[in-house]
């Protein structure tokens, strides 16, 4: 029997769900109860299963990740917008997303923190790349946030899909990436 390692790219996706497992607790706000933390794992096993591109519930049904959103706006209001964008046959009409800008940027807190608990330097390639990744997010959460107040479109705001190759690379450079997710079993019906 042979033992291979397969190239991984760590992606939007990847990073939400880790966000997800692990949230950003804020010392202004109460923290995360258990049952917050089930709804997230929920939303952490629908990324798994989906990827990044989860569609939105049909008929303004519930997800896991609506579900998600709505246990962090509870906590703290405008944290993790609403987005809408332009769709349908002519972009003309506005769709509502799945955007994970928030849970991903607490996926590259939750990184960085366990690069800072192994003792790597600020000036290690990957420790920068994971820095500006959240630099970045913060930079599209706060366009986000603006677009939901303002009740615009989020066409315009600038993706994370650059620095999240970036972060990839780096992490990759870095040494051997290792991610394990826990097998989602499908719930019985």
């Amino acid at each position: 029997m042979s033992v291979g390692f397969a190239s991984f790219r760590l992606g939007i996706a990847e990073l939400a769900i880790l966000g997800l497992v692990a949230p950003t607790q804020c010392d202004d706000l109460p923290e995360w109860s258990v049952e917050d933390m089930a709804v997230f794992r929920q939303a952490a096993d629908l990324v798994l299963c989906n990827g990044e591109n989860v569609p939105w519930p049909f008929r303004n049904g519930q997800d896991a990740l609506t579900e998600a959103r709505q246990v962090v706006e509870n906590m703290e209001s405008g944290w993790w917008p609403q987005v809408d964008v332009s769709g349908g046959l002519d972009d003309q009409g506005i769709i509502p997303v799945h955007d994970l800008t928030l849970p991903a940027l607490w996926g590259a807190e939750c990184l960085l923190a366990r690069m800072a608990h192994r003792n790597l330097l600020a000036s290690v390639p990957a420790v920068q790349a994971v820095e500006l990744f959240i630099d970045r997010a913060n930079d599209r959460l706060e366009a986000l946030q603006a677009c939901q107040r303002e009740g615009r479109v989020a066409d315009d705001v600038p993706s994370l899909e650059d620095a999240c190759e970036d972060l990839s690379d780096a992490l990759a450079e870095a040494g051997p990436v290792f991610m394990v997710w826990p097998y989602a079993k499908p719930e019985p019906a």
